[in-house]
């Protein structure tokens, strides 16, 4: 079951065997966490998830860190990503307003460091303590990050090379490299930074480290369309930039992580009077050998956070096998924090079973046939079903155009929709069908002139969300 409250108990039991975090600097001697996840890039062929084994978004997860983590910066958290030999993770922020690096002769507004892509990059613990941070200028938004651990040395890859802009937020052109290194500022088109241009010309790229599977992904947008590129890891060192795959990205994505031959992305916006609780929280799965999204499930864990923004998505190596790792930016009013959680049981999707849920409805107007016929959805990819019988609680008659109950706001379309359903045969004339239509506002009206008075249904009803 989905976690709708902060489970801090499972925090031991999820986090892996971690070296001391000294080692994070260290030499190149340690063993990796998990057998297959060395500190450099391997060859294809290790564990991996694809299609009919993925990581089980049904799962409940488990909470990491024990807690809520406070980021060096005030700003939301965009992407995490764990070293593989330490365990450590290392997590992406722009940096907070009226900030001050070491060789600035001022503090700069926030809104200078959205516009010029401003990075902080920090470096956690298990516990959750802030062990060190780097700076990183004129790079990006921060939505991609992978780390290598080579020789004792800590890599990040992300976006860099930021073109400045007017309003908004900065985002990368191209991918760099770059050691971790405690208090350093660094800026774009340093030396320091190894730089790769698999795509010419394109903006909002990112990246995305598969080591166990020496592979690195990358999503760019050119002439205003997102896609996904695949490539060997090493080829890409080389700068062979010949993609294993590519295919077009489906929605708006606040983080992807790739693995195996699968894309992990995720998406949501925070609460708001526009988007209450449950929220619009996604993930969505795409098969990158073909290119097709596979599953598309609503992300129900911890729904009672404060401010609940969808933020990060990565793979992490544990005892117990590969942990898909997301979480969200909480905290309203700042300064935001981190959660997250984790999910390691795997499903063949053979067995996939989605369960339905208990529609709102005014039980002083309506009245079910049985427990059976109790308002009911189930959302099943793009598809949402509708399952209900319903009659009126004082035996009149239906009006047609009758809002008989409103959808939760995760699961209305984007467009009116109509559905057929079903009426009672007593005292009805002609056919024994009612047209319903589900709204954007998530209205679920019923429509038929013919003053019926007995129960109606939506048996075999479903829209597309």
């Amino acid at each position: 079951m989905p976690l709708t409250r902060r489970t801090v108990l499972t925090a031991m039991a999820a986090a892996p065997v971690f070296a001391s975090a000294g080692l994070s600097q260290a030499t190149g001697a340690q063993a990796p966490l998990v057998a297959g996840f060395a500190g450099e890039s391997l060859p294809a062929g290790g564990t991996s998830l694809n299609a009919r084994r993925r990581f089980d978004l049904c799962a409940e997860p488990v909470d990491l860190f024990g807690g809520e983590v406070r980021l060096k910066q005030g700003r939301v958290h965009q992407q995490v990503a764990f070293d593989p030999v330490t365990g450590l993770a290392y997590v992406t922020q722009i940096i907070s307003d009226g900030r001050r690096l070491a060789d600035e002769p001022d503090t700069v507004p926030g809104t200078t460091r959205d516009r010029r892509g401003d990075l902080c990059v920090n470096q956690v613990s298990p516990t959750g303590a802030v062990l060190a941070v780097m700076y990183l200028r004129g790079v990006g938004h921060g939505g991609g990050l992978g780390v290598e651990h080579v020789d004792g040395r800590v890599w990040l890859w992300l976006e860099t090379d930021a073109d400045p802009v007017a309003s908004g937020f900065a985002y990368g052109k191209r991918v760099g490299r770059v050691e971790f290194t405690p208090d350093a500022v660094v800026d774009a088109g340093s030396s320091r930074i190894e730089v790769f241009d698999p795509v010419p010309g394109s903006s909002h790229v990112t990246a995305s480290l598969d080591l166990e599977h020496g592979r690195i992904g990358v999503r760019h947008r050119s002439s205003g369309a997102e896609e996904y590129r695949v490539y060997e890891l090493d080829a890409f060192k080389r700068r062979v930039f010949t993609p294993l795959y590519r295919f077009p990205a489906c929605y708006r994505t606040q983080s992807w992580c790739l693995y195996g031959d699968l894309v992990y992305q995720s998406e949501g916006s925070a609460y708001s009077a526009t988007n209450l609780r449950p929220g619009n929280s996604w993930w969505n799965v795409y098969d990158v050998t073909t290119g097709k999204m596979i599953e598309r499930t609503f992300n129900a864990t911890a729904l009672d956070l404060s401010h609940r923004e969808t933020e990060a998505i990565t793979v992490r190596p544990t005892p117990a096998g590969p942990q898909l790792v997301f979480g969200f930016a909480t905290q309203e009013p700042g300064p935001r924090q981190m959660a997250l959680y984790g999910i390691t049981s795997t499903t063949d999707g053979t067995s996939d079973h989605v369960p339905w849920t208990v529609l709102d409805y005014n039980t002083s107007l309506y009245t079910p046939n049985s427990d059976n016929y109790v308002p009911q959805y189930r959302q099943l990819g793009n598809r949402v079903d509708i399952h209900l019988r319903l009659a009126r609680a004082d035996g009149t008659a239906w009006t047609s155009g009758e809002t008989v109950l409103v959808l939760p706001p995760h699961i209305r379309p984007n467009r009116t929709q109509g559905m057929v359903g079903q009426t009672t045969g007593s005292g009805v004339t002609g056919s024994f069908t009612v047209r319903w239509e589900v709204l954007t506002d998530g209205s679920l009206r019923v429509y038929d002139e013919r003053v019926i008075k007995g129960w109606i249904g939506l048996d075999g009803g479903y829209f597309t969300s």
